[in-house]
């Protein structure tokens, strides 16, 4: 009964996401406090988070874009773009001098004072840490920037995937996902992982899992948990997703699902159902997250078309 109350409730909730976005964003947004989206569009745009500049590339404003965060790496465009500095910690004097007419940045870059309206340049803040977020994001620099009809299209293309991934068939009950998202690592397959944060109750990966058909491992309701292994043996995930980070990108794939293996009570590691994802868009909340759900969902359905 609980499955087929799922399989009922999941596509409802991708089109009460999509609803819910088209109706409360039809109406033009404000920039920043005070600084509503001007009928001429902005036209030189410095982008500081990795996600808001691959949305902007997407949209086909990378000629507008006249700078970029040193974390801003695709499309290759975007590298050949200026730098001003980190994602929390900008060059300040350096985007000033630029003469931007709009920086986009994520939320809490303008917490707990928003700098750049002290300098009198007008900032949109995008929120990243949900699907619809990523939704909202699109649709509110496509509005601000001259490409609202194009986002829409682009937020749709994006739902019609997710309710086709989640309509697939597949067979016996949903397994069970573990997901880590980082940890400590050796290059040594001897060693276990350690310090191993996994994604919780996250409404991003957490929701992509139950897209894909699979349900999280983990039960509690913290976002981004640090697990012990007495906790992994006590979830058991039928599956194990890691995605390494940059820092551990130079160790072998290979190497890295041998130290999982040292949880051999897990029936994950029994059924070699261990997959070691190293993609740079898997940590980012931008369009790219739907190949992120593909690669979850070809591990977790294994009935799964391409």
């Amino acid at each position: 009964m609980k499955q087929k109350t799922r399989n009922l409730i999941l596509p409802a909730i991708i089109a009460l996401i999509v609803y819910l976005l088209f109706s409360i964003l039809r109406e033009p947004r404000s920039a920043s406090v005070g600084d509503t989206v001007p009928t001429q569009y902005y036209q030189k745009i410095v982008s500081l988070a990795p996600n808001t500049t691959e949305i902007l590339f997407a949209l086909g404003l990378g000629d507008k874009v006249i700078g970029v965060s040193e974390f801003c790496n695709y499309p290759d465009e975007a590298k050949k773009k200026p730098r001003f500095g980190a994602l929390m910690n900008p060059n300040y004097e350096a985007i000033a001098a630029a003469k931007p007419d709009l920086v986009i940045v994520l939320e809490e870059m303008l917490k707990p004072e928003n700098k750049f309206a002290a300098m009198g340049i007008k900032t949109l803040g995008v929120k990243h840490n949900t699907i619809g977020d990523i939704f909202s994001s699109i649709i509110m620099i496509g509005q601000a920037c001259g490409k609202a009809e194009l986002a829409n299209a682009m937020v749709n293309e994006f739902a019609e995937k997710m309710s086709a991934i989640n309509k697939q068939p597949r067979q016996g009950k949903r397994p069970k996902v573990m997901l880590a998202v980082g940890h400590d690592m050796a290059p040594n397959p001897d060693k276990s992982p350690a310090n191993i944060c996994i994604a919780g109750k996250d409404d991003f990966y957490s929701t992509m899992i139950d897209i894909a058909g699979g349900l999280n491992a983990y039960a509690g309701a913290i976002p981004f948990p640090t697990v012990s292994y007495e906790s992994i043996i006590s979830m058991n995930p039928d599956i194990i997703i890691d995605i390494v980070s940059v820092q551990t990108k130079q160790i072998n794939k290979q190497v890295i699902r041998e130290q999982w293996k040292k949880f051999g009570l897990l029936d994950a590691v029994k059924n070699n159902r261990i997959y070691v994802f190293s993609e740079d868009y898997m940590a980012i909340p931008g369009p790219r997250f739907i190949l992120t759900l593909e690669k979850i969902a070809q591990v977790v359905n294994g009935e799964l078309k391409p």
